[in-house]
């Protein structure tokens, strides 16, 4: 039983120490304060009434049973990160997975010998893996984003300069990029073609796709739209920028590499000294399974392995 507890703390440990080294820096949510405040200065142009009937419009398109669940808060954060992962699963089909799961995770436990607090209490790493996947899955669903979005502003500096409206380059990207961003561009348009106010549909794309590149995109057409000026040129600045921030995340990422491979050397070190002193010498180490001062030992080992892992991962990542 108390093999159990190591192999168990030795997953969960692994597990969020790999977490914190492979979510990629590019492709988080952006950051940037000075870009965001001008976001929300722009968003606040925007009258209530229309952003009431996207809301409400939003609303409605989900079931009886997810309108209720997004009514509060840790709910509907899940909802739209799910939505910014890109999994076509609703909130209720994913919340009644994870508690199955969780619950099934529960009766093992008991059933190879845990204590009902402990099975409990380690019951809850469910929601936790949920957390990890959903992360990484945005993380890299925004990465691609990211990748993708020079491109696009290069079809619409051409789609702009050949005389066609606005509403048209976004049909186009729409139409020769592939997911995610084909989709995103395709759907915006559609909004447009409906009748929606620039302002009120860049928001909206925005909000699903919360990156430095969407920011800057969208703050350059909502400043075209208020002040004027040549939109395919500024587009073409925007895409040269982007670029070569993506050639400076790259190198980045290529000096890191050995960092990143040393930090994992210095995390896995003490789960290969445990094991080995295990082969060579298991009583030097039945403290740590009889006394309960060892098992709290245990404990504070992850959890410090863990913090230690986020403070090498904020050393070694840089937002860009």
């Amino acid at each position: 039983m108390d093999q159990l507890y190591f192999f168990a703390l030795l997953f969960v440990a692994v597990f969020l120490i790999s977490q914190a080294f492979l979510m990629p820096a590019a492709g988080n949510k952006a950051k940037h304060k000075a870009i965001s405040k001008r976001l929300k200065e722009s968003q606040s142009q925007v009258d209530e009434q229309s952003r009431s009937l996207l809301n409400e419009h939003y609303i409605k398109s989900l079931s009886p049973i997810d309108q209720k669940l997004v009514s509060y808060s840790y709910f509907a954060n899940m909802k739209k990160n799910l939505e910014l992962a890109g999994i076509g699963k609703s909130l209720t089909q994913v919340v009644t997975y994870t508690a199955l799961s969780q619950i099934l995770v529960l009766l093992v436990l008991i059933f190879l010998g845990a204590e009902l607090y402990i099975a409990f209490a380690v019951s809850f790493i469910v929601w936790l893996i949920l957390y990890f996947v959903i992360s990484g899955k945005i993380s890299k669903r925004l990465s691609k984003f990211e990748e993708l979005f020079p491109d696009a502003l290069d079809i619409m500096k051409r789609m702009l300069s050949a005389g066609h409206p606005i509403t048209y380059s976004f049909n186009e990207v729409g139409k020769e990029l592939p997911e995610p961003i084909g989709s995103e561009f395709k759907n915006t348009f559609n909004l447009l073609n409906y009748g929606y106010d620039i302002r009120l549909a860049m928001m909206q794309m925005v909000e699903r796709n919360p990156t430095v590149s969407m920011f800057a995109f969208s703050s350059a057409v909502l400043l075209q739209k208020e002040t004027g000026g040549d939109l395919a040129e500024n587009l073409d600045k925007v895409s040269k920028v982007l670029r070569a921030r993506f050639k400076l995340q790259r190198k980045i990422k290529t000096l890191s590499a050995e960092s990143k491979m040393s930090a994992w050397v210095l995390m896995l070190a003490p789960f290969a000294i445990f094991i080995m002193l295990s082969v060579i010498s298991p009583g030097y180490l039945e403290p740590l399974y009889a006394d309960p001062r060892g098992h709290r030992l245990l404990i504070y080992g992850g959890i410090g392995l863990f913090i230690g892992a986020l403070w090498i991962r904020k050393i070694i990542n840089f937002e860009v």
